[in-house]
């Protein structure tokens, strides 16, 4: 059986592997487009879908490169409905955040981001990130300082591999059978 070890985010994280989407001035509403280069939003994060509304142009994004996607990145919505988490899959658009968005990187020499995801989706995760939020109309995620201290118990990738191989097969078992259930209500 492997070691497991008690770690905080930031001990998991790839150098600049946390960035907060830009101030709204940094994105105005006169500069998005209907195509280009696109703009993940909350409802990414939320949903895990990939449809977009809004877009930019590559001298837009060569300026806010800071804020672009790369794949295994973890997105995550930080006002309203905070802590919800997807990974930008291999196949998902190069984009940057949007200011609602906080954007991890994870070390792939010390944690997998699908490990990441499933921690931050787990009722331990969601609710590290969720009750260091702030906000009485409007719920916000914390500082950077306080997000990083979260904990996390962190096996060996060997470990983290077959925990996320496991649950991603009961995912895919559990989206088969609502297709099939959806089907037979049809």
């Amino acid at each position: 059986m492997s070691e497991w070890k008690q770690v905080t985010l930031a001990d998991v994280l790839a150098p600049k592997g946390y960035v907060r989407g830009p101030f709204g001035s940094a994105l105005r509403r006169n500069e998005l487009l209907s195509e280009g280069i696109p703009v993940y939003e909350q409802q990414h994060a939320i949903y895990g879908i990939r449809d977009f509304r809004f877009f930019i142009n590559d001298e837009k994004y060569q300026e806010m490169k800071r804020f672009e996607t790369k794949t295994d990145d973890l997105i995550i919505s930080c006002s309203g409905t905070v802590g919800k988490v997807s990974v930008i899959c291999e196949d998902d658009p190069k984009g940057i955040i949007s200011q609602a968005l906080l954007l991890l990187r994870a070390n792939t020499d010390v944690i997998l981001p699908q490990y990441l995801q499933y921690f931050f989706t787990s009722d331990e995760g969601y609710n590290a990130i969720v009750s260091r939020s702030s906000g009485s109309v409007q719920v916000n995620i914390s500082k950077r300082a306080v997000i990083e201290q979260i904990p996390l118990n962190l096996p060996d990738l060997e470990t983290q591999r077959t925990i996320t191989n496991t649950l991603s097969a009961l995912d895919a078992r559990i989206a088969e059978n609502k297709k099939i259930n959806h089907h037979l209500a049809a």
